[in-house]
This record gives C-alpha cells, structure tokens and sequence, in this order.
C-alpha cells in the first residue's frame, strides 16, 4: 500500500495541483533562464557581426582595424589568442564561445583575415542578475504553489462535498430498510457522477434490504411453524418416557429426545442469526454450559476409547450470551466427538482462552483454509458443511475471537472471549 492511497481524495486533489503547479513552476524558471542565456548569446553575437562587416570594409580599404566596441578587439593570427582558447579551437575549430577558468567569458567571429575577440567578461548582465533573478523565480513559484493549493482546496470542497454528504448518508443511516431515507435517498443528488453512483448504491440498497426481509421472514416463518410439532411431538416424547418401555424402544425414543434438542438448538440459531444483535452479554458460568454441552454429546462419544479431560475452574466466567455460547459448544464438541475414534479429548480455559483439542483425524489439508465457510466439509463428513460456518458466524456477531490449528493427529480451536 503506497502513501498516497492512505490519503483523502480531497488531500490527493490538492497534492496533485501543488506538484503539477511546482513541476510547471519549476520548468518554467529553467526555460526563462536559458532563454536569458540565450538572449544575451545572440545579442552578442548580433554585435560581433556587425562589427565584422564593419572591419570587413576596413580590410578591403586596407586601412587598419579598430572596432568600435571597446570590448572587442581585432587579432591577425590565430597565436595572438589566449593559449586556452588556442587549445580549445584545436579541440573544435567550430567554437565561438569561450569561458575561462579564471572566470573571462570570450566571444570569437572568424574573419576572412584574423578573428575579432569579444572580451564580453563585464558584459554579462545575466551572470550579474542571477540572484535577483533565481529569488524573482522563487517568489513567483511560491506564490504560484499558494494559489494552486488555494484553488485545489476550494476545487475538491466544491467537487468532494456531494460525495462527503454521500457518504455521511450512507454511514449515518445503515443497512435499515425501516428508514424511509434509506429507500430514496439518491434524489437528492445531481445528476452527475455522485449522482449515478448514489442511484447504483440506492439500487443495491433496496435489493440487499429486500434479501434481508426475505431472509427474517423466512427465519421467522420457518421457525414459527416448528414450533408447533416440535411442541407436540415433545409432549409425545414425554409421555413414552414414563410408559413401561422395551430396552429397544427406550433407546428408539432416546435417539427421538437427541433430535428433538438438535432441532430446538435450530430453531434458536435460525432466530439469533436472523437478529441484527445478539442478546446483550453478560457473564455466564463456563463450566456449567461445558458440562451441559458434553452430556447432549455424550451420546457420540458410546463405546470409544476416548478419554475426556476437563480442567475448567468452577467459577470461571465469560462475557457471553448463554445461548450463544451453547451453541458454539454443541457444534465444537459434537465436530471433536464424532470425529474422535481413540485418545483424549482435552477442554481447557486460562487467559480468558477456551480450548478443545483432540487427537482425531484431523481436517484434510485441502479444506483447512476454507474450513469456516459456509458447504466446506471432509469427504467422510456426514453433515452438510454449517458447523463451523455457524461458530465464525456466532463469533463475528458476538465479538469472540476464533482460531483453529489442524493436523493428522488432531485439532485444537481456541475462543478467545472479549475482557
């Protein structure tokens, strides 16, 4: 992630215009400084050739040569030069501007007989102005760099402030379909780009609100209509048990009582996910919802050679919602007991920090990654893939931290429970 997507849209609008206003600041005061250089280059060599022609008439009346700069003088031979530009016209014959180290600045024009040497040393207004100029240059790139920050701040509060309100909205209202706000709120909008992008979110809104209705509805409706069976066939349930029973009628309605409490604990998921918040927690006692947890699976755990080692304090509490909690542990322990064929299981709380480790089959490599999403399941799984898709779903909506660490000789989940 680079810097400049840390910042605002409004902070980039504004660092755009400042560094594209420097770059064209600051290439502008190097164009206006070779252009000064070259100004004054042409017009000395604007002065030269005038003097040329002049000592030219004067060669062919054969009088002597006397320019009329004072700064330009008439040599007949090429050894009369100083030794430094007699050793650069060796170099490059095609020289005409000369700058000596000890800081004389020459001028040269070929004529038909000798050279006129230009000594333009003191005549360099551009040398001589440098630093007024670079200070006039600087003052105007930071007076050009002030008034673009200036405008690009007023620019992106102009542009930025339908989509700040935008996004104000949008945080301030939520996914709420009861608000009527949350239904038209894109007509506000001009119809601009903010504008299409509030009618494409004011869409996608309604259509999500929709799914969410659908779904409540559905929850509601489902585990309405449960109820009622679930309630009758509990009765029914009831009084078989207190009927004289065979040994293989008792176990047919033991196994009826099991599903009869794996669809109540559905019903009660169903409902809890389909709220928008859990219950408010509050400290709840973590053994006495382990031991509860382990004797509705209890039943898994018949005729294994699996050892259960429990080692949580009898006052050891959690912030939780009770019913939340159950049911993260049916579904943890139910996957550590089917899956459990010989060993030991162990559960344990320290720091706040529930663990279930076993020493079962583990998760095959290729669903470990995935294990908490929603259809995932082994090869030999007999369920449908929810199981640990419901506990991260439980965990996100109750702020309790999940881990899980697998291998072939078993897996260990930790729930790490808010302070």
């Amino acid at each position: 992630m680079t810097v400049l997507s840390l910042l605002s849209l409004r902070s980039r609008i504004l660092l755009t215009f400042v560094v594209s206003s420097a770059l064209v600041g600051l290439l502008f005061g190097i164009s206006a400084i070779v252009f000064a250089y070259h100004t004054e280059d042409q017009l000395f060599a604007t002065l030269l050739d005038a003097e040329a022609t002049y000592a030219e008439q004067q060669l062919l009346a054969g009088a002597q040569i006397q320019p009329r700069l004072a700064f330009v003088s008439y040599l007949a031979d090429i050894s009369a030069l100083p030794q430094h530009i007699q050793a650069t016209l060796q170099r490059a014959p095609e020289r005409t501007e000369f700058a000596l180290d000890n800081g004389q600045h020459y001028h040269m024009l070929r004529l038909s007989r000798g050279f006129l040497l230009a000594d333009v040393t003191d005549q360099l207004v551009v040398r001589q102005m440098r630093p007024q100029l670079s200070l006039l240059l600087v003052s105007l790139l930071l007076l050009v760099l002030l008034g673009s920050a200036a405008f690009a701040y007023l620019l992106a509060r102009r542009l930025l402030k339908p989509l700040r309100q935008l996004t104000q909205l949008v945080d301030s209202t939520g996914l709420n379909p009861d608000m009527p706000l949350s239904q038209r709120f894109a007509d506000q909008f001009a119809p601009d780009e903010v504008g299409r992008l509030a009618q494409a979110l004011q869409k996608a809104w309604q259509r999500v609100a929709e799914f969410i209705r659908r779904e409540q509805q559905f929850t509601q409706d489902v585990s309405h209509e449960l109820r009622t069976p679930v309630t009758i066939s509990q009765g029914a349930l009831t009084l078989l048990r207190h009927t004289p029973l065979t040994p293989a009628q008792a176990q047919y309605v033991a196994r009826l009582q099991h599903a009869q409490l794996q669809i109540n604990q559905t019903i009660a998921t169903l409902m809890l996910l389909a709220r928008e918040q859990l219950p408010a927690a509050q400290a709840v006692n973590l053994l006495s919802l382990v031991e509860q947890s382990i004797l509705q699976q209890q039943h898994k755990l018949a005729a294994k050679p699996v050892q259960l080692e429990l080692a949580i304090n009898q006052h050891a509490q959690v912030i939780s919602d009770d019913t939340v909690l159950l049911m993260l542990l049916n579904n943890l322990l139910a996957n550590a007991f089917d899956y459990t064929a010989a060993g030991v299981i162990n559960i344990t709380f320290t720091a706040n920090q529930l663990t279930i480790q076993d020493s079962g089959s583990g998760i095959e490599t290729a669903i470990r990654e995935q294990a908490f999403e929603a259809g995932v399941k082994g090869k030999h799984s007999q369920g449908m893939g929810v199981g640990l898709s419901l506990v991260k779903r439980l965990c996100d909506k109750a702020h309790i931290g999940y881990q899980l660490q697998s291998n072939d000789t078993g897996t260990c989940v930790r729930l790490q429970f808010p302070e």
